[in-house]
């Protein structure tokens, strides 16, 4: 099973408990955890983390393929999965 990491997962791990510079540790496991096949972004994603600081830089690093581009065909699922969070009150 893969996993589609959000806007949010990055921002949160840089700004308290997972840094650069305190865990690097964590942004590793990323690496090899999307080497694997089993941590992915979008490219959506990648627009909102493209501002000037060590994550924009960060994110530029990373292998175009690691984010994915969010076709049409995937449109709906991202859909069903914000409407879903969003009424479990996740969002």
């Amino acid at each position: 099973m893969a996993y589609l990491l959000d806007t949010n997962v990055f921002i949160e791990a840089k700004n308290r408990h997972y840094g650069f510079d305190f865990c690097p540790a964590f942004w590793d496991w990323i690496d090899h955890a999307d080497q694997a096949g089993r941590v992915f972004s979008i490219d959506k994603v990648a627009i909102e983390l493209d501002v000037d600081d060590d994550l924009a830089g960060w994110a530029s690093e990373r292998p175009q393929a690691f984010f994915l581009e969010a076709d049409a065909a995937v449109v709906p699922s991202l859909q069903a999965t914000s409407t879903w969070a969003t009424g479990r009150g996740l969002v």
